[in-house]
């Protein structure tokens, strides 16, 4: 449930609340980086437009999914919440790093200064897509 409630902060992070304008990070990177910034930046397009559905049918990993039922959890409920809980923040994909058909990429969130947190997010390649796959532990805080 950690892992799910880490992503919803991040998606809703970045969906804010009001018309704050949105990064494009994925602009600073090329080929697959940039996919995979992409999909990171699939969640805020998601947020902004209230739609946890898309989170899980098309941002999450088939591995994540199951992690989440097997605990118990039900993914659209769990990323709303998130939605329902956020405050307007920023994020960027800072870093990343490709290995075969895995991907590390360094989210930072927040404000500035000591509101900023760095996350790890974990993607997988499902076919064509880039898809999150856990959201390790924070870098700083």
């Amino acid at each position: 449930m950690r892992t799910l409630l880490a992503l919803c902060v991040l998606a809703v992070a970045v969906g804010g609340c009001g018309g704050a304008a949105s990064q494009d990070s994925a602009k600073d990177f090329d080929g697959q980086e940039r996919a995979v910034a992409k999909a990171i930046e699939g969640i805020e397009t998601a947020a902004r437009k209230d739609d946890a559905d898309k989170v899980c049918k098309q941002l999450l990993s088939k591995s994540l999914l199951a992690a989440l039922a097997k605990k118990g959890t039900n993914c659209k409920t769990g990323v709303k919440e998130g939605f329902d809980d956020a405050d307007s923040v920023d994020l960027k994909v800072d870093d990343v790093t490709i290995t075969g058909a895995t991907a590390t990429a360094k989210v930072i969130s927040g404000g500035s200064g000591s509101d900023k947190k760095t996350d790890v997010l974990k993607l997988d390649r499902e076919g064509t897509a880039w898809k999150i796959s856990s959201l390790g532990p924070s870098a700083s805080r």
